[in-house]
């Protein structure tokens, strides 16, 4: 007698993609399986937490700390950043496990450049580090100091402890951008994802249009070349929160990546990595510039982003000096207040002073007994 033939219905086939035989599968394997998640090809348990960290840098008082806490929805009044700061969230998946996001916050600009090593050592992988760089719109004169410093501090903690990933790190970063973009030749992908988003909007977007198309064209050619996102951001407009948010969500929990894409400088720009071109950019390697134009371009991304550097300080001189961030004494900081350790605090430099009280009167006494000798 012939075998007939096994029929499979869309049900049936919905189970064989999932990798589970439908003759043993019971209701509780097909659902564990379906919430595994697949990230960066490599699937990861359902009762097991993916852990990201992003990295925050930039500009002295541009507001790197109120993103972070609305980003996590926080109600609490964001205090200045004194050196290098921790904090965490945690957002749970279809599975409810909480993926968690560890967050590490450079305040100072670019003064306390040492500290960036501390959390980048403590990572046991930078496959998972991705690195916000908030620069201040409304100062374009302290801006590409600050982009250059700080971009150059990180790349060199990346290669101090990165040791044999840098490869595919690199390899990580190239694929983001896309291996066969048509400005390969021109770009230099950044090991680790980077966010260029740049801070107080509201005020940059009242510049004059020929200042506001210099900074924009020049970001844009430092983020593409980079392989970074690049996206404006005011703390006082919903929907520019919102973006940075969604951004911020993707970097740190590996939710959809946002889509939509701004160009216009007169608007605030929205760029993903790969998504832009030395033509629409124009400029640099772009099409119907002029030939020594295209030639710098094609020396390098090194070489044409010092034509961008010199372009852009020909517009704003840049003034690299910065003060010191820290107080003369940070204990007596009213935004720092810990009364257990305050008052322990209190406690010693009581003590302290009291002896030192003791050692002067024993130093005087004795003193009197040479003179009576």
């Amino acid at each position: 007698m012939a075998k007939s033939a096994v029929t499979r219905s869309p049900r049936h086939e919905m189970l064989y993609d999932i990798g589970m035989p439908t003759s043993t599968s019971t209701l509780k394997d097909i659902a564990i399986k379906q919430c595994n998640d697949i990230y960066d090809g490599v699937i990861i348990p359902a009762n097991q937490p993916r852990e990201h960290t992003v990295l925050f840098i930039g500009s002295k008082g541009v507001g790197k700390t109120s993103l972070i806490t609305r980003f996590l929805d926080r109600e609490e009044t964001p205090k200045s950043t004194l050196a290098l700061e921790y904090t965490y969230g945690r957002k749970s998946r279809k599975s409810l496990v909480k993926d968690i996001c560890h967050i590490w916050e450079l305040g100072g600009g670019s003064v306390l450049v040492p500290l960036l090593d501390a959390p980048l050592a403590s990572l046991t992988s930078l496959h998972n580090l991705s690195v916000v760089l908030m620069l201040d719109l409304s100062a374009p004169h302290h801006l590409w100091f600050t982009l250059e410093t700080l971009l150059k501090a990180v790349l060199a903690s990346v290669r101090k402890n990165a040791g044999s990933d840098m490869q595919s790190l690199q390899e990580a970063a190239w694929n983001l951008v896309g291996m066969d973009h048509p400005d390969r030749e021109f770009l230099d992908p950044f090991p680790v994802p980077l966010v260029i988003l740049g801070g107080k909007y509201d005020k940059f977007q009242d510049f004059d249009p020929e200042k506001k198309k210099a900074v924009c064209r020049s970001l844009r050619y430092v983020a593409h070349t980079l392989g970074a996102s690049l996206q404006f951001y005011s703390l006082k407009e919903p929907g520019l929160i919102k973006k940075a948010k969604d951004l911020l969500s993707y970097h740190g929990f590996g939710t959809s990546p946002i889509k939509s894409i701004s160009q216009d400088y007169n608007k605030p720009l929205i760029i993903p990595p790969g998504s832009d071109s030395m033509q629409q950019i124009g400029g640099l390697g772009s099409v119907g510039m002029p030939p020594r134009n295209r030639n710098v371009a094609q020396n390098g991304p090194g070489a044409a982003l010092e034509h961008w550097k010199h372009t852009f300080t020909t517009h704003f001189p840049q003034e690299a000096s910065e003060k010191n961030v820290m107080p003369e004494d940070p204990c007596k900081d009213l935004n720092y207040l810990e009364p257990v350790i305050d008052d322990l605090r209190m406690q010693k430099d009581e003590e302290l002073e009291l002896y030192c009280r003791e050692v002067e009167r024993r130093s005087k006494f004795r003193s009197d007994l040479d003179l009576d000798i």
